[in-house]
């Protein structure tokens, strides 16, 4: 049986580092499962779990769609 609670093997600050690292100001969750070699739905639940703190922005657009983006990549100096 797996546990529960985010992957040990994929620190938050990656998940983090690789919505960063896109060249847009946001990321999807597939964007970041590639990066990550996570699957899009273990990636979606730890995104989530990053937004309902003050780590992580979401936003969902329309259906399915849902972009995420660290306040900080917003930033005129990045």
């Amino acid at each position: 049986m797996s546990a529960r609670g985010p992957d040990p093997k994929v620190s938050d600050e990656a998940l983090l580092d690789s919505i960063r690292s896109v060249d847009q100001p946001f990321a999807t969750v597939t964007t970041v499962a590639q990066r990550v070699s996570l699957s899009r739905e273990r990636v979606r639940q730890r995104l989530n779990r990053l937004s309902e703190g003050e780590q992580l922005n979401r936003e969902q657009i329309s259906g399915s769609v849902v972009l995420y983006w660290v306040e900080e990549s917003l930033s005129p100096d990045k």
